[in-house]
C-alpha cells in the first residue's frame, strides 16, 4: 500500500514539472492545460487461439540483383572462354593444314628433283660404253696382211719360233667381279663463232587461192580485179556522195538507205561469177563492166512531187557532166519492178553508179520482196520455185499506185562521154543516148 502511494505521487510530481516546462517555453496555456492522453491498453488474445506464425517479409530487389550479377558474369565469363577456344582450335586446325601443304608441296618438288637426277643419270650411262663391247686395251690384234702365194712349189719351212718373254696373262673378268673402268672424261665444247644472222626479209603477202561460194568460183587472177574494182568504188563514193545529197536538198527529196550506198563485195563476187559461169568466152573485165551498181543511191518523193523532182534531178546531174548509161522507167509495166533505174558515169571519177526513184509505196515494196529476191537468185534454186517467186512480186507490185505523168519519164537526150582504157590510158569517146521504150525492155529483178 505504501509503495502504491509513493508512485502515485511520483507520477503527479511528475506531470506538475512538465506542465511547469512546458509553460516556460511558450507552449500555451491551452497545451499545458490538456491532460495527456492514457496510453493504449493492449488488446488481449483469446486463450483458446492458436499462435500465428510470423509472415516473412519479401526479399529486397536490390538483393536479388545483386545475387543474379555474379551468375551474369559468370555465364558471360564461361562464354567468352568457350569462344576463345574455339578460335585456337580453329587456329589450330588451319596452321595444320597448311603444314600439310607445304609438306605435301616439298614432297612433290623432291619427287620432281629425283626424277631429273634419275633422267640425267638414264642419259649419261646411255652416253658411257657398255661393259660388254671390247675396249683398246682388251681388243685382239688385227692379223696381218699374208702376201700373195708366189709361183714356188716347194713349201717353205717354218721358222722357228724365238721364246718370247713370259709376261703376266692378263686376268679375265669374271662373272662375280664386275669391271671397274673409269668413263672418258668429257672435253668441253669448243667454243664456235656466233652463226651470223640471215637478212631480214620482207613480209610476203598470203598467197591468193580464188574465191569459192554457193557453186560459184573466181580464180585468183580474175579475184586481184575484182578486188581492184571494189577499192575504186569506195573512193568514187567519196566524190558521187556529195552530190547525190545536194540534189536531195535542192529537190526536196529523202536518200533512203543511206548507209547501204556501197554494194557488199560478196554480192559483186556473185555477180561476176555467174556472169562467167554463163557466158565461159566472157573475161573478167567484161563482166565487171556490167556491174554498174557498185555504188547505189536511193532518191524518194512523194506521188504528187515525184514527176518533177525526177525532171529536176536529171538536169542537175547533166549540168554537173555525168553521162547517162541507162534509163529504165517501168511504171507503165503491167508486172514486176515499179519505178525508175537509172546508171550514171561519174564526171570526176569515171566510176558507174545507180540511182533509183521511188516513191513511199514502191519502196515499201521493194522492201517487202527482198528476201524472194535473194532466194530467186540462189544457184540452187529450181525453175518452178523461181516462177512461184515471179508470181508473188507480180501480185505485191500491182498494190503500187502509179504517180501522173511518171509513165512519159524518158533520159535526159544528150551525147555522154564514154570513158575506155587503152594502153595504160584513158581517152573519150562520145557516143549518142538512146532514149529506150520502157514498153519492149526486159529489166531483172530489183532488190
Amino acid at each position: 500500500m505504501r509503495i502504491h502511494r509513493a508512485h502515485t505521487f511520483r507520477a503527479v510530481a511528475w506531470t506538475v514539472t512538465a506542465a511547469a516546462l512546458a509553460s516556460t517555453l511558450s507552449l500555451g496555456p491551452a497545451a499545458a492545460a490538456e491532460p495527456a492522453c492514457p496510453p493504449a491498453e493492449p488488446q488481449q488474445k483469446p486463450a483458446n487461439t492458436c499462435p500465428v506464425p510470423p509472415a516473412k517479409k519479401p526479399p529486397a530487389k536490390k538483393q536479388a540483383a545483386k545475387k543474379q550479377a555474379p551468375k551474369k558474369t559468370a555465364a558471360k565469363k564461361q562464354a567468352s572462354d568457350k569462344q576463345a577456344a574455339a578460335r585456337k582450335q580453329a587456329a589450330r586446325k588451319q596452321a595444320a593444314r597448311k603444314q600439310a601443304a607445304d609438306k605435301e608441296a616439298a614432297r612433290k618438288q623432291a619427287a620432281k628433283k629425283q626424277a631429273a637426277r634419275k633422267q640425267a643419270a638414264e642419259k649419261q650411262a646411255a652416253r658411257k660404253p657398255s661393259p660388254q663391247a671390247p675396249t683398246a686395251a682388251c681388243r685382239p690384234p688385227r692379223p696381218k696382211p699374208q702376201p700373195p702365194a708366189s709361183c714356188q712349189t716347194t713349201p717353205r719351212k717354218p721358222a722357228a719360233k724365238k721364246p718370247a718373254a713370259q709376261q703376266p696373262a692378263a686376268k679375265k673378268p669374271s662373272a662375280q667381279e664386275p669391271t671397274t673402268q673409269r668413263p672418258p672424261r668429257k672435253r668441253p665444247p669448243a667454243k664456235r663463232p656466233p652463226a651470223k644472222k640471215p637478212p631480214a626479209q620482207r613480209k610476203q603477202l598470203k598467197k591468193d587461192h580464188g574465191w569459192r561460194s554457193e557453186g560459184l568460183y573466181i580464180d585468183a587472177a580474175d579475184l586481184r580485179k575484182v578486188n581492184v574494182f571494189l577499192a575504186r568504188a569506195r573512193k568514187a563514193e567519196r566524190t558521187i556522195s556529195p552530190q547525190v545529197r545536194s540534189i536531195a536538198r535542192r529537190t526536196k527529196a529523202t536518200v533512203v538507205s543511206f548507209d547501204e550506198r556501197l554494194r557488199q563485195p560478196e554480192s559483186v563476187k556473185r555477180a561476176v561469177a555467174r556472169t562467167m559461169q554463163g557466158d565461159p568466152t566472157m573475161t573478167a573485165e567484161d563482166a565487171l563492166g556490167r556491174i554498174n551498181n557498185s555504188v547505189r543511191y536511193i532518191l524518194q518523193w512523194p506521188d504528187r512531187s515525184y514527176v518533177k523532182g525526177v525532171q529536176d534531178t536529171t538536169k542537175l546531174l547533166a549540168g554537173w557532166k555525168n553521162a547517162n548509161l541507162r534509163w529504165s522507167n517501168t511504171w507503165a509495166r503491167p508486172r514486176g519492178f515499179k519505178a525508175i533505174s537509172s546508171s550514171w558515169r561519174a564526171n570526176d571519177s569515171g566510176h558507174p553508179y545507180e540511182l533509183q526513184f521511188h516513191t513511199p509505196k514502191s519502196r515499201a515494196a521493194q522492201r517487202q520482196i527482198r528476201p524472194l529476191y535473194v532466194e530467186a537468185h540462189r544457184s540452187r534454186t529450181t525453175s518452178q520455185r523461181r516462177a512461184q517467186i515471179q508470181g508473188q512480186i507480180n501480185r505485191i507490185y500491182a498494190t503500187v499506185p502509179c504517180p501522173a505523168g511518171s509513165q512519159l519519164l524518158n533520159g535526159p537526150r544528150r551525147r555522154s562521154a564514154e570513158r575506155k582504157a587503152v594502153n595504160g590510158g584513158q581517152y573519150v569517146r562520145a557516143v549518142p543516148v538512146m532514149a529506150r521504150n520502157p514498153f519492149t525492155v526486159h529489166e531483172p529483178l530489183k532488190p
